[in-house]
């Protein structure tokens, strides 16, 4: 066995690494990987073939929840030795124990730069036998990762997301994150920049700026919002083609931003703003600004061709059928680009959880599908608008004809013939929107990923635009 092994020889044990939930999770996955890979750990996504199991989990809401439970479950049933990081780990500490026995470790959202004491202490106790159950978790988490902090990219294709804050100031009824994560921890500009200098470097074409809320940007230690002057300098000084910025806050997106979104010809021009509801009823029980209606005339404004990617919750507890119709309505008349729907999940530790009047599950699933329905078709008409037009598009990675294999031996293994060109254009963020795909001809060149290149658009779904060179 390869436990057996790592053991006898006091070898370093190979860290299988999984990772759930939102992009800021997934910097976090690349910090601990980057602490261990630099302190000699083997890495490896096959947890079939590692030691010791690290599942950097989510817990947002109830599905997310019983998706890192489904996987903590599966591991558990191949005795994989557990070390369970992130958002449940903050939330149900101890308890995690009896729930899956061979845990290990427990480590909190703020206790990353602790990893690798962790480590070392499980693989000690391991090689003699032992179970000591280590809880690292800091009640409030503070601690925040900056450009010193070690990074693997474990992200395929030429962009990378880097958080730029941690924690949440907002309160929203139904959020269960800033209890997880502890109120805004912002880095400095300089530490940003320097970040984004070191990945650009590293090959990466696109950034994404990313936290929780990402308009809060600079009130703890500037004391005022400073995102307008953070985009500024990453714009300028990080050689990035592209910057993206993700989850504005409707009440703190202000004109200062969109202006400087609008000028800096390198920042894609698109706006990732979750408005959670239309009806100012419902927002003020969520505790959420009211006045979206007025955010989106505002961005539209400054960015007349620019992308809009939102998010809604229904089913929130005393949502009423002329709630719901307000929002339908909403989403008709003011046609986003992008468009997510949650079904309101009841979430213990927030406000909401005790709530009155709770919307019964099949009516939000209803409310949802319905939603969603009315989308596909506003996105199917915005990408027909776009065939026979021109765009740059930003290659990702190529699909390869593998039965060519034989055909070309001369070729590695792994490759094959380039059959499909896979990317995305300025209004789509890396793995939650659209994509644009070319089908390469026998005689065409092939373009490699992290270029740009320009393409027309001949066909379309509701999600997806087809391309040619």
């Amino acid at each position: 066995m390869q436990t057996a092994k790592w053991r006898k020889n006091k070898i370093l044990p190979t860290i299988g690494i999984s990772t759930l939930g939102c992009p800021k999770n997934l910097v976090d996955t690349e910090n601990i990987a980057g602490i261990l890979h630099g302190a000699g750990y083997p890495i490896t996504a096959d947890h079939s073939k590692a030691d010791i199991s690290l599942v950097n989990t989510c817990t947002f809401i109830e599905e997310s929840t019983n998706e890192s439970q489904e996987i903590l479950t599966e591991l558990s049933k191949q005795e994989q030795k557990l070390i369970i990081t992130g958002c449940m780990a903050q939330r149900f500490k101890e308890d995690l124990f009896n729930k899956f026995p061979n845990t290990q470790a427990i480590v909190g959202t703020g206790n990353i730069s602790d990893i690798l004491k962790v480590i070392k202490k499980v693989t000690v106790n391991l090689n003699n036998d032992k179970s000591l159950q280590i809880v690292k978790v800091d009640e409030i988490p503070m601690a925040v990762a900056d450009s010193s902090t070690p990074r693997l990219n474990t992200q395929i294709g030429p962009s990378a997301y880097l958080k730029i804050a941690e924690g949440c100031a907002h309160r929203c009824a139904f959020c269960i994150i800033p209890y997880l994560r502890g109120n805004t921890r912002s880095r400095t500009i300089e530490d940003i920049v320097t970040e984004a200098k070191r990945l650009v470097k590293s090959g990466v074409k696109e950034i994404v700026l990313v936290s929780q809320d990402s308009t809060a940007y600079g009130t703890d230690i500037y004391k005022r919002r400073a995102l307008a002057d953070l985009l500024r300098e990453v714009a300028d000084k990080s050689n990035a083609t592209w910057v993206r910025l993700m989850y504005a806050y409707p009440g703190e997106t202000d004109e200062e931003i969109l202006d400087v979104i609008a000028k800096k010809t390198n920042i894609v021009k698109y706006i990732d703003i979750p408005l959670q509801h239309a009806s100012a009823r419902i927002l003020k029980s969520m505790r959420r600004p009211s006045a979206v209606k007025d955010t989106i005339k505002l961005i539209r404004k400054k960015l007349p061709n620019g992308t809009i990617r939102t998010t809604f919750v229904v089913g929130f507890p005393d949502e009423t059928k002329e709630d719901f119709n307000e929002l339908y309505n909403f989403i008709k008349e003011t046609r986003f680009d992008r468009v997510g729907v949650f079904t309101y999940s009841k979430e213990k530790g927030t406000p909401a959880f005790d709530f009155e009047n709770q919307v019964p599950g099949e009516i939000k699933q209803e409310r949802r599908d319905k939603l969603m329905k009315l989308q596909q078709q506003i996105s199917l008409e915005k990408n027909q608008s776009f065939i026979g037009k021109e765009m740059d598009m930003l290659v990702e990675y190529l699909k390869y004809d593998v039965k060519a294999i034989h055909e070309l031996p001369q070729r590695k293994k792994h490759h094959g013939t380039p059959k499909r060109v896979v990317g995305r254009s300025f209004r789509d963020a890396p793995e939650i929107d659209g994509q644009l795909y070319i089908d390469l001809k026998s005689n065409d060149t092939t373009p490699m990923p992290g270029e740009f290149i320009k393409v027309k658009i001949v066909d379309c779904d509701e999600y997806d635009l087809f391309c040619k060179l």
